[in-house]
């Protein structure tokens, strides 16, 4: 069987679908040596900053698209084609797969312009018309394909991502440049609720006093302005640490030293650095709304995001309380456990072949 993945994401700095398509490609080449894989990928011939991917089995190969003329014009004839993008065209394919991490202009239109949410409305309405199969990240963004676009339930897959699990471990925590710190992973735009975590932040050193400073990692976004004006109004913004873009080995080593991870955001299609922070055993607070309550599970401590001062004192408990955080570290680690990327590519090989 011939499948053709379309692994654009991968080149570029790698954030949720990036790095959810370079381990779906890594993991199915642990559990399907028996069909062929083309990767598609679209560079300009003298571009030399997006590298490809490196081939993670034998029977995968480079399918690239150097002047923009489609999966058609480079992929031999596939029997499926999977992508997790919505501005590619039904490709020659006897079987169309869509992952839909999210329906964020549906459900979060808060943070996005009315181009944008025009935009990316009529190019998702446009995949989800052609897709034979949807793969859904969450029952949350199952529900909200119904619920925004009244998708037939019986197209729709529930196929919860992986885990990167190797060289985990709590490590280093408290230590990490000799600084207790608070983390938050993600790209800077309003629905990760940034500033609300700053807002909880300064309420925690002024009425608490807290040692503890803020580490914020991620790359700017979209409509990112107000996260710094609410940085600049903080009262302890000298404790409050913008770490922009991060590498896969500094971010290992932000995770291990973290007290506290905090995910505050309004809306997630799944919320890739719950598991993450689980994985390494550090205690989480995130909201309980979409699905952040859904994957977190009881394994941390749920938030009203609208609610600075509920964040705040979710923080303070795991700060103060080493029995909490225990008890949270361990369960946050067997929840991580759950979420296996091998699991992830046989449900998809099932998905390719039935």
């Amino acid at each position: 069987m011939k499948i053709g993945i379309d692994i654009r994401s991968t080149l570029k700095k790698k954030t949720g679908i990036g790095k959810y398509t370079l381990n779906l490609i890594n993991a199915l080449a642990q559990v399907d040596a028996g069909n062929s894989y083309y990767l598609y990928s679209r560079k300009g011939i003298l571009d030399f900053k997006r590298r490809l991917p490196g081939l993670p089995g034998g029977n995968f190969s480079h399918s690239v698209d150097y002047f923009k003329r489609g999966p058609g014009a480079v992929l031999p004839d596939v029997d499926v084609f999977h992508t997790s993008s919505y501005d590619l065209g039904k490709p020659r394919a006897d079987k169309f797969i869509v992952t839909i991490h999210d329906v964020i202009v549906k459900a979060y239109p808060h943070g996005h312009s009315e181009q944008t949410i025009k935009e990316v409305d009529e190019k998702l309405k446009r995949v989800l018309y052609e897709a034979d199969i949807l793969v859904a990240d969450s029952h949350n963004t199952k529900a909200d394909l119904i619920r925004f676009y009244g998708v037939d339930e019986e197209r729709i897959r529930v196929v919860y991502p992986g885990v990167d699990v190797r060289d985990k471990g709590q490590g280093t925590r408290d230590k990490a440049g000799g600084e207790n710190y608070i983390l938050f992973v993600g790209t800077l735009e309003p629905r990760k609720n940034v500033n609300g975590l700053i807002k909880a932040f300064d309420w925690l050193k002024k009425q608490h006093g807290i040692k503890h400073k803020l580490y914020i990692a991620g790359m700017k976004g979209w409509m990112f302005e107000d996260i710094f004006k609410a940085y600049e109004a903080a009262e302890f913004k000298r404790d409050i640490v913008f770490k922009g873009y991060v590498k896969e080995d500094e971010l290992r080593e932000l995770y291990r030293g973290a007290s506290v991870f905090v995910y505050p955001s309004f809306y997630e299609g799944f919320g890739f650095p719950i598991i993450e922070a689980f994985s390494y055993g550090i205690p989480v607070v995130t909201s309980r709304g979409s699905s952040c309550g859904e994957i977190a599970g009881d394994s941390a401590l749920a938030v009203d995001p609208t609610d600075h001062k509920e964040i705040g004192e979710a923080i303070l408990k795991l700060i103060n309380d080493e029995g909490l955080r225990r008890e949270f570290s361990e369960k946050g680690i067997k929840r991580a456990r759950g979420f296996s990327w091998d699991r992830t590519a046989r449900e998809f090989v099932r998905l390719f072949t039935e």
